[in-house]
């Protein structure tokens, strides 16, 4: 059989294709960089993902197994020192790299504002009967993955703070140096952690741990678990939003990082509020501007749905004076954040943002805004409410939710 002198290399990039794609779902494009190179134009790693304070290191491989069911040895233990290297070029040699993707336009890496890193080696193909989730190299820790694996990690954990919550949390389980026995691939150890609330803690009197294997396919299996991905599906509306960030703002990458911060769960409540206020303000027919305003933990949204025949910018200003009566109204959040968009649901939609980061609360500020709240009537007598959200409704919520 004759074989490309280009197809083992074909097979790398179509590796990385499956993995960066599927890093994208879950990180989204601002933040996810596929193959970085070095000043010296070598490759980096395969995988960089920046967010915040965080960095994910990714090193792929496209391995078969042996005539022993088993990979190649040399070739695990070449990616892993791929990932000590790329490690130590950032952060001990800090070597200059340039970062790029389609959204983003060339920045430059500053390891001084990175306080957490993870290396992750994934190992596609088909996995060994008995196969080492975690290894250590130069006292790193190093998550390997297997292609089942990752497509259901990232499928599951969908957005970076439950990613790296996941892998925080294993690593410290991990340092306890318990004995422990998957039976089955790492999903049965995800399913263990999310059965319990997001973490281990139920092995913390153990001596020895052995999770079965069936573990994942039992939660799978049970109806919390079906209802919560049925209620998980409005959340992906808030995704769309942070995809849109850059129309908004010059300065987007801020904003955008700001609305990817929540979790799967909190992006759900999010939605939810978000486009109940739509619906709301699409039936509208008496203003020409409707409002709704949420507390979260630390952070205040200020939702705005307008009806402009004017320039965009009466809708910007009005976004902005609704954040700052809404950093008075409610001071114990010092962070802002506001969306702006068309009243009516239409096919296609312009948004503006505004965030504010207001740590201090002067005299003259707060005289400020009451002049404002005085100007627009905005949060001058504003309508409370409160809900319940659980993430793994019952089946009691369903049909409450199916008779209401």
């Amino acid at each position: 059989m004759n074989v490309s002198k280009d197809y083992f290399y074909l097979k790398g990039k179509n590796a990385e294709k499956i993995v960066h794609d599927l890093a994208i779902k879950t990180f989204l494009t601002d933040w996810c960089y596929l193959t970085p190179k070095l000043p010296n134009g070598k490759e980096l790693c395969d995988l960089l993902v920046v967010f915040d304070d965080i960095a994910i290191i990714w090193q792929i491989k496209d391995l078969k197994l042996n005539r022993q069911g088993e990979y190649n040895k040399a070739e695990v233990e070449k990616n892993l020192r791929q990932l000590s290297g790329a490690r130590r070029q950032l952060f001990d040699l800090r070597t200059p790299l340039e970062l790029e993707n389609p959204r983003r336009v060339k920045e430059n890496f500053d390891p001084a504002t990175i306080k957490r890193i993870y290396l992750i080696s994934v190992l596609l193909g088909k996995g060994e009967e008995k196969f080492s989730f975690v290894r250590k190299i130069k006292n790193y820790i190093v998550h390997v993955f297997t292609k089942d694996f990752t497509q259901i990690v990232l499928n599951e954990l969908n957005t970076i703070s439950d990613f790296t919550k996941y892998l925080r949390i294993k690593e410290a389980f991990l340092k306890k140096n318990k004995p422990l026995v998957i039976v089955g691939g790492e999903e049965e150890l995800l399913a263990s952690y999310l059965m319990d609330n997001r973490s281990f803690a139920k092995f913390e009197e153990a001596d020895y741990i052995m999770i079965e294997e069936g573990c994942w396919k039992n939660l799978q299996g049970k109806p919390e678990y079906e209802a919560k991905k049925k209620a998980d599906e409005i959340s992906y509306g808030w995704d769309s939003i942070i995809n849109r960030a850059h129309e908004g703002s010059s300065e987007y990458e801020v904003i955008a990082r700001e609305l990817a911060r929540p979790n799967r769960f909190h992006r759900r409540y999010l939605g939810k509020v978000y486009f109940d206020a739509q619906v709301r303000a699409h039936n509208d027919n008496t203003y020409d501007l409707f409002r709704r305003t949420l507390l979260g933990d630390g952070i205040t949204y200020c939702f705005l749905f307008g009806d402009d025949p004017e320039p965009r910018e009466r809708r910007k200003a009005m976004l902005q004076a609704m954040c700052w009566i809404a950093r008075g109204v409610y001071p114990q959040n010092k962070k802002v954040l506001g969306i702006a968009t068309e009243k009516k649901i239409q096919p296609t939609c312009s948004y503006d943002f505004c965030l504010m980061d207001i740590p201090a609360w002067t005299e003259e500020s707060q005289q400020y805004i009451e002049q404002l709240q005085k100007d627009t009537g905005i949060l001058l007598n504003p309508t409370i409410g409160y809900t319940q959200e659980d993430e793994y409704p019952t089946r009691l919520d369903q049909n409450e939710q199916r008779n209401g």
